[in-house]
């Protein structure tokens, strides 16, 4: 097993970051363009693992990895994982956006995260992922305005919710162990790019506030701070680059490295973010600074796809 990115995965990744920085900036994740699901459709990035025969890439899941790392850094919108798993396992090609709907009892209401214009909504279950069309079509048509006023924000500003009522039986059905692993993996992904984005913005602001007269990372207390959050965004990537060619190769033991990946990049990205705050001082507790964002965005993320305590002992 090869864990080094080859020259086309760098290149993959190094065009991601780059767009995501001109047109998908972090500091303006709270107020993205109208447009931006176009343009990630465009790029191809719901599709990257997608049969061609679906209009996709047919990429492993590894550069997949790489490159929703680099979304996750930006703070890219939730809708993007389920579309991934969505557009990967079913035979029909999805039309727009899918949505992600987090895991409950039947037959209590769906919380639906990102739906504003979504088509369709992904729902993982233990062994198998669900998708169910969304009946209230004309919600596609509503001003921003009027999507406001339907939907409540996320602990993650940058995520819109929705509760909806769905009935038993969904449109599509995949029982296959591998989409939900897809979907942990992925949401490890997103996970790891906040671990990142933390450490980088506390990097930044450490060589750039200064303090009786020298920047404040030159203090060792900063120094160690820094260094942490760098050790736990390198463990959790690694962990992540492992369990994303364990499921490519269908390892036996695939299962428990995303659930690992899953867990370290979760834990990564919370204590990262709460450092990265920590590092800002007062202005980090501000709403005007940006430092709050990938932390916020680190809680929700628990709760997508979490690792199961079962596969972790398993």
């Amino acid at each position: 097993m090869d864990l080094t990115p080859n020259d086309e995965q760098i290149a993959f990744q190094t065009a991601t970051t780059d767009w995501c920085r001109e047109h998908m900036a972090l500091e303006a994740a709270r107020d993205r363009p109208d447009g931006l699901w176009d343009q990630l459709e465009a790029m191809g990035l719901p599709r990257l693992t997608a049969p061609e025969a679906n209009g996709g890439l047919a990429l492993d899941h590894a550069t997949e990895a790489l490159v929703f790392a680099e979304l996750g850094r930006f703070l890219a919108p939730i809708g993007l994982l389920s579309s991934a798993v969505a557009n990967r396992w079913f035979a029909e090609p999805f039309d727009g956006k899918v949505a992600l709907a987090l895991t409950v009892e039947e037959p209590g209401p769906l919380r639906v995260l990102d739906p504003v214009d979504s088509a369709a909504v992904l729902l993982l279950q233990p062994g198998s992922v669900r998708v169910f069309d969304i009946p209230d079509r004309f919600l596609n048509q509503m001003t921003r305005q009027q999507h406001v006023t339907a939907h409540r924000p996320t602990i993650d500003l940058s995520t819109m919710q929705s509760e909806q009522g769905w009935a038993t039986t969904a449109v599509w059905t995949e029982d296959d162990v591998r989409p939900p692993l897809h979907l942990q993996l992925l949401a490890a992904a997103y996970a790891v790019g906040c671990a990142d984005a933390a450490r980088d913005m506390a990097a930044d602001y450490a060589r750039l506030r200064e303090q009786f007269d020298r920047p404040i990372g030159w203090f060792q207390a900063l120094k160690h701070m820094c260094s942490d959050m760098a050790v736990r965004a390198a463990a959790a990537r690694s962990q992540l680059y492992y369990a994303a060619c364990a499921l490519d190769e269908n390892a036996a033991d695939a299962a428990f490295h995303v659930a690992a990946a899953k867990r370290l990049a979760d834990q990564g990205a919370l204590d990262n973010g709460r450092a990265n705050i920590q590092v800002h001082g007062g202005i980090g507790m501000t709403d005007e600074a940006a430092a709050h964002l990938p932390l916020k965005r680190a809680h929700l993320l628990q709760f997508i796809a979490p690792a199961a305590r079962e596969a972790l002992l398993a």
